[in-house]
This record gives structure tokens, C-alpha cells and sequence, in this order.
């Protein structure tokens, strides 16, 4: 997914659409396997055709996620009110699952955007961090969290988290650690604060230099 600076809340989220059905999981052959290959054949309509009926049953959990992912992907003026429904289904049927989880903060904090929504911001955000909790190893979730805590206005914004969780992706992967610091020096370059970006950047100059050839 990938989203412009939208509405006054201006969280500024690029990388969550694009992280949106990267935690899809691998279903084997039955209607929702079905689905799923529809899916990822970009046959939206025909995956929502069979996923709604599933869904509708009210105990599918995986019926409800790609129910969710065919509504955003489908796009149009209701898509992100229709994806969140079902995404928030299918984290209730299965509050473990941090694909779901991930997948559903993402498309919170898209609303949130789109509507200068605080409590939408904090719902997403909270998701996101259930997610992480989950699987700490989930760099691409720690990555939409870095950006918001980055960009996010005062009270949501926290550049000590951001700092933090950028931190938590360089020790699991240097490459994308350095990405991760020049990332949120650049949010912090344009938000006027000049100290966290310098903070950013010496960050992302040790890593580079330590990083093997």
C-alpha cells in the first residue's frame, strides 16, 4: 500500500499499505483455499463471492481476514470501512494471530489518516503493538510502528519508542536497521527536530560502518 500525507492528523504511514496481506497465511485446498488462490490471483470479486458466505457464519476467522484483505484491495469510498469490519472479526475469532493483528492496525491507521481520527490512531497502534508482542521478529510490523511513532502528532507521536524499536530491527537485521534510522531522521528533519535526527543519523553511520562488506 501506499498513501500520501492525508487529512490534519497527518501520520504519514507509506510502508503500512504496502504491508497490508504480507502476513497472509497458507490455506490448503477447501472454499477458503479456494478463495485464497483467487485472491492471490488478484480476483478480488470472485474471492469475495465465496469468502462471504464463509464469513457470514461468524466462526471463520480466515473467512473474515481475506474477507477483509478482498474489500481493501477491491478499493472504493467504502473499502477501508468494510476491510476494517472483517479484519476486526477475524481478530476477534483468533486474538493470537499477529498477521491479523498486523494487517488490521494497518488498516486502522490508514482510517486514521483519512480521517484525522485520534481514537482510530490509537486503536491501530495498540494492534500494531499486540502484533510485535506476538512476534518480535516481525521487522515489517516494527517498521509501521517506527513510522508512526515517528510522524504521529503529539500525544500519539513517541520518538523515543521510534528510536527504540528502530534499534530492535538493526539487531536482527543491520541492512534494514540502517533504512529504519535514515527513515525516522528523515521524519525528524522535517518536523524540526533537529537533535532526534542527528541521534537518527549517528545511529544509521555506526551501522553502516560496522556492517560487513
Amino acid at each position: 500500500m501506499r498513501v500520501g500525507r492525508i487529512g490534519a492528523l497527518g501520520l504519514g504511514l507509506p510502508l503500512l499499505a504496502g504491508l497490508l496481506g504480507a502476513f497472509a497465511p497458507a490455506l490448503e485446498a477447501s472454499p477458503i483455499g479456494d478463495a485464497v488462490a483467487l485472491f492471490r490471483q488478484k480476483r478480488y470479486e470472485e474471492a469475495k463471492a465465496i469468502l462471504e458466505p464463509l464469513a457470514a457464519q461468524g466462526s471463520n476467522a480466515e473467512a473474515s481476514y481475506y474477507l477483509g484483505m478482498a474489500f481493501l484491495r477491491l478499493g472504493g469510498p467504502a473499502s477501508l470501512d468494510s476491510s476494517r469490519l472483517w479484519l476486526g472479526k477475524a481478530v476477534r475469532l483468533a486474538p493470537e494471530n499477529e498477521g491479523y493483528l498486523a494487517d488490521y492496525a494497518g488498516v486502522c491507521l490508514l482510517m486514521a489518516d483519512r480521517d484525522s481520527s485520534f481514537s482510530l490512531a490509537m486503536e491501530g497502534r495498540d494492534a500494531m503493538s499486540r502484533a510485535i508482542a506476538a512476534n518480535p521478529a516481525d521487522l515489517a510490523a516494527c517498521e509501521g510502528l517506527m513510522r508512526f511513532y515517528a510522524t504521529a502528532p503529539w500525544p500519539l507521536g513517541n520518538a523515543d519508542r521510534a528510536l527504540a524499536l528502530a534499534a530492535q530491527i538493526a539487531k536482527r537485521d543491520p541492512r534494514r536497521g540502517i533504512a529504519a534510522y535514515r527513515s525516522i531522521q528523515a521524519s525528524f528533519e522535517r518536523n524540526g527536530r533537529p537533535e532526534l535526527a542527528q541521534s537518527a543519523s549517528q545511529a544509521a553511520q555506526s551501522l553502516a560502518r560496522d556492517r560487513p562488506q
